[in-house]
């Protein structure tokens, strides 16, 4: 007995390309599943079905039909420009789905890969306070469960844009730090992802004296406001 694997889009397409293969009827076709498969989201990160097969022998059973005809794949395309990390590959190939005409751009800082989105098409992710982005991110962290668990939580923000809950962000830190910088007593924040906290620090910096501290060992971690020892 010599055992084949044979893959497909879903378990009847990996079954009849076993029964071309083998000059079988898919009904007569004995396979065990090695791989069930997945749809992905959007199509991305899906994965073929796979089945294990039996044929009697060392040689190729004759084929009783003529089979079909060999899949032609897709070349490759040149992966120079294309962006290193798998979540910004799949961000790039959705952008691609819709449609858009937009440049993809990737930077690992304070724990977080930071993938920023700019272009001619980029008002259309803007509108409406920039619901296209927050649902591209929450895309990608659905799919950053099982694809890619070792990368660092995805942030996709667009380049010149600012959604109005940044905005009350910074007005919240700017009022907080003119409170630390008329009494001096250290105030301190409420738990934010790594994102939220870079906007805090740069906020603060407008303010000479002050400083800014992060408290905590997890994903949120508190931001202190203070001022800097004399």
């Amino acid at each position: 007995m010599e055992a084949k694997e044979f893959d497909g889009k879903d378990l009847d397409d990996a079954i009849g390309a076993a029964a071309a293969a083998l000059g079988l009827p898919a009904s007569e076709v004995d396979y065990e599943i090695v791989e069930g498969g997945r749809k992905g989201v959007f199509g991305l990160g899906a994965r073929l079905v796979r089945i294990r097969v039996a044929s009697v022998g060392s040689e190729p059973v004759a084929p009783r039909s003529t089979p079909q005809a060999p899949i032609q794949k897709r070349a490759p395309e040149p992966n120079s420009s294309l962006p290193v990390s798998a979540p910004a590959g799949a961000l790039r190939d959705i952008i691609a789905k819709m449609g858009f005409d937009l440049r993809l751009e990737e930077v690992r800082q304070d724990g977080t890969l930071e993938l920023t989105l700019d272009g001619p098409d980029r008002k259309r992710l803007t509108a409406k306070d920039g619901e296209l982005l927050s649902a591209l991110e929450f895309v990608l962290h659905r799919m950053g469960r099982r694809g890619w668990p070792d990368e660092p939580p995805v942030r996709v923000v667009c380049r010149g844009f600012r959604s109005e809950r940044d905005d009350e962000l910074v007005d919240m830190v700017r009022e907080a730090a003119a409170q630390v910088a008329r009494s001096g007593v250290p105030h301190k924040l409420q738990a934010m992802n790594p994102y939220q906290r870079r906007v805090v620090h740069m906020t603060v910096r407008e303010h000479p004296g002050l400083t800014t501290v992060s408290e905590g060992d997890g994903f949120l971690k508190r931001v202190r406001v203070e001022k800097i020892a004399p």
